[in-house]
């Protein structure tokens, strides 16, 4: 009783306070556009009738309880402020659509007020992107103070690091498709070995608003980049004698770079190959490099590699089935043919045959994924939203799988493997309450910061716009159901019963 009688004290003093809202916030349990006292109650009715609801569950921990209530109070006297960053970036030159390389500052002012001033470089990325110049995705390089060499340098608690990405995420109309995955992709699976960052396999990011110029540009992503210090490849050996000797090796499907690809060849200098009809790859590491000692273990995996046996001993299962799992959970197409992925060997000098399975494990591959920004029944161009998304089945993706799953996609061990991971994600990284919590993680940050209704008004009022959406709370609501369904087809298709 004590307990009751002190919250419901609560109740009664913070009654009169409420956090108004044009939209719909944590916390609103009645739905009556306030965060105050009544709803407050309407938790501690829950708790004392000890029955679950997913809006009294303001945390998404599962339970409604004591925590619940004290994010509510959080929520009402504004102890929980949301904020996002701001980066102005300047340079010399017009923004276009094949700008290279141009010279110039950035200014980061940090949600603590804290500002942090850099020489960069930047240039425009992207293929899709650079159909969006309205609001351009770019490449950010921080430089010394004359510009001659490249300098790391932590942003916003990512990892140090010289070469950034600014994603625009101009096709996607809630601008978090790619970062909601990476999360869930980043807290499911892990590199079969140690590095530096915690086995990371994926990218990190933060959310910020972006100026070109002292131009508004909306919600960007600040990005670290899939590289040889992330996946922890070993560096070209230089010699004072004869030719380097390359050791990790880091491939991109897709690239723009060469423009016939139907037949087998090179770019120019040999950064970009075509190994076979309509299967591209850029030599991502090393690309002062290009050549055919780095190309080789590539083109003999695709060309010579292609049946189960050469999968099961260059790949490592566990890492093909996970990748396996999050294309199939998220339906995400685009990642799922010769595009948007890596391919990296830790060192192509070792040899896979080698007695001890440590040395061995260094020549195999492992891959990455790369843009999932058409995850979560998102599509290439932004055309499905308010109710209406993709959803590739999961049966029909496993039955087109690519190289190297394909000649694996029937064996024993290999599917064990697919299902249990699906087993062990469900439960995790991959459950409706994992996803929809991130969801509305970013949503409540885009919202509550403001930063959302600022984009939206300042699209609105231009000529040229990319995609989103002006309700963003309803539809996340719509892509939440999409994925409980989503869920529930996964579970049929892997035969799991609750």
């Amino acid at each position: 009783m004590m307990i009751r009688e002190t919250v419901l004290f609560i109740f009664v003093l913070l009654s009169t306070v409420t956090a108004s809202a044009t939209v719909s916030l944590r916390g609103d349990m009645n739905g009556d556009g306030v965060v105050n006292g009544t709803d407050i109650q309407a938790v501690i009715n829950f708790i004392v009738t000890s029955e679950y609801d997913e809006k009294a569950d303001v945390n998404s921990d599962g339970v409604v309880n004591g925590t619940d209530i004290q994010k509510v109070i959080n929520i009402i006297v504004n102890e929980e402020v949301y904020k996002m960053p701001e980066l102005r970036i300047f340079f010399e030159g017009e923004l276009s659509r094949d700008m290279e390389y141009l010279k110039g500052s950035m200014q980061l002012t940090d949600t603590d007020g804290s500002v942090v001033e850099l020489p960069a470089r930047f240039r425009t990325r992207g293929a899709t992107a650079k159909e969006y110049m309205m609001k351009p995705a770019l490449n950010m390089k921080l430089c010394s103070a004359d510009y001659t060499e490249e300098a790391d340098s932590s942003l916003l608690g990512l990892r140090s690091c010289s070469s950034l990405i600014l994603d625009a995420m101009a096709i996607d109309r809630i601008c978090m498709r790619n970062r909601v995955s990476f999360d869930i992709w980043n807290e499911f699976s892990r590199l079969p070995y140690d590095t530096n960052f915690e086995g990371r396999n994926g990218t990190e990011g933060r959310f910020l608003e972006l100026f070109i110029n002292d131009q508004y540009y909306g919600i960007y992503c600040l990005t670290d980049r899939i590289n040889r210090k992330l996946l922890n490849l070993k560096k070209v050996q230089e010699k004072e004698e004869g030719s380097p000797v390359i050791r990790g090796v880091l491939y991109k499907n897709g690239t723009n770079d060469i423009e016939n690809q139907n037949e087998p060849s090179f770019n120019e200098d040999s950064t970009a190959c075509v190994i076979e009809w309509h299967n591209a790859w850029e030599l991502t590491y090393p690309d002062e490099y290009g050549g055919m000692q780095a190309w080789q273990p590539l083109q003999d995996a695709i060309l010579k590699g292609n049946n189960k046996d050469y999968v099961k001993k260059y790949y490592f299962l566990q890492n093909l089935a996970d990748y396996q799992i999050l294309i199939m959970a998220l339906s995400i197409g685009d990642n799922w043919s010769n595009k948007n992925r890596f391919l990296s060997i830790r060192n192509i000098t070792k040899d896979i045959d080698d007695a001890d399975p440590t040395e061995a494990d260094r020549r195999r591959f492992v891959i990455t994924p790369w843009d999932l920004d058409t995850s979560l029944g998102g599509s290439y161009n932004g055309s499905f939203y308010d109710g209406t998304y993709s959803d590739w089945a999961p049966e029909d993706i496993a039955k087109n799988s690519p190289y190297p799953i394909s000649p694996i996609s029937s064996d024993e061990e290999y599917n064990a493997i697919l299902k249990q991971r699906r087993i062990e994600g469900r439960l995790g990284a991959f459950s409706v309450n994992s996803v929809c919590t991130k969801l509305e993680g970013y949503r409540d940050l885009f919202i509550q910061s403001g930063a959302w209704q600022r984009m939206v008004e300042h699209f609105n009022a231009q000529q040229y716009r990319p995609e989103y959406v002006n309700d963003l709370v309803r539809e996340i609501e719509y892509i939440e159901e999409w994925y409980k369904d989503r869920f529930r087809q996964m579970d049929t298709y892997f035969g799991i019963e609750e």
